[in-house]
Order: structure tokens, then sequence, then C-alpha cells
């Protein structure tokens, strides 16, 4: 059971295998062509920063609608965030599934817990607990094979 904000404890809700999350992604983090076209993302996305316990994204699947509705109210949710992107900044797309499997299959065997956990300032927050510290290959790898579908902030409503 998870306790949020001193509430009172939630059954822990954990995002099902072939559901997506969708994670911001600074446009210093987006790989480039030569004429600045974003053609991915970089590993450098996905690296827990100093003090983080977990990777953050967010639910794509938490909103109701078409694909493409739920890559635009995921963008909004993160928009109406205290994360502020930029017009040139991106959103990776990986699936759940995916992202385990290439995590488990490292040679250290990472097991990864993906748990719903709404914030105040994102409904659809998803924390990606377990997530690999120091492991700049794997990230290369997540970031080429797996949570690899791009799309730009500036082309969402």
């Amino acid at each position: 059971m998870a306790r949020i904000d001193g509430l009172l404890p939630m059954a822990t809700t954990y995002i099902p295998a072939d559901h997506s999350l969708l994670r911001y992604v600074p446009f210093a983090r987006l790989r480039r062509d030569e004429h600045d076209t974003v053609v991915g993302v970089l590993g450098a996305a996905f690296r827990l920063r100093e003090g983080e316990d977990y990777l953050s994204a967010t639910w794509m699947e938490f909103f109701a609608g078409s694909r493409q509705d739920q890559i635009t109210k995921a963008v909004q949710a993160i928009r109406a965030s205290d994360l502020k992107p930029t017009f040139k900044s991106g959103f990776a797309i990986g699936l759940v599934e995916e992202i385990c499997s290439a995590c488990e299959s490292h040679r250290r065997r990472y097991s990864l817990r993906i748990i719903h956990e709404p914030q105040n300032d994102n409904e659809a927050h998803a924390a990606v607990r377990g997530w690999p510290r120091y492991e700049d290959e794997l990230l290369e790898l997540i970031a080429d094979d797996v949570w690899n579908k791009v799309v730009l902030n500036r082309n969402i409503p």
C-alpha cells in the first residue's frame, strides 16, 4: 500500500505491461542530425539525477481516447505541471513491457516496478522504480531501441 501526502493508505497500482509511458526530454537530450532535425533521444534523457530515487514519466492510458488523444492529454498534463517544457523540447514514448524487458535482460538484470503515483500537478504521473543508475550503455540501448518514439512539444496542441 502506498501513502501519498499523509493521506490514508491507497492500493498500489502497477502500470500494465501493454501500456505506454511518456517522458519529457529537454532539447539538449534529443538526438539530432547535421541539420538539427530531431531523429531520436539520447540515453542521457533517462539518467537519474543526484538524489532521485526513481524515473518520472506520465502514464498515457490514464487518459481516454485515441492514441493521439492520449499523447495530447499526457503532454498537456506535463505542461500544466511544475515542469515547463520549452518549444524545442520533446517527449519520448515507450511500452512498459519493452522497457522492463530491456532492463531485465541486461547483465545486471534490473527488475523494475512501474507504479501509478499521482501527484498534485500530474494525476497521470508514473514512477519507474528500480531504475538503473550509472548504466550509460543500457540507457543508450533504451533510447535507441525501446523508449524511442519521439513527439515534439511544438507539434502538440
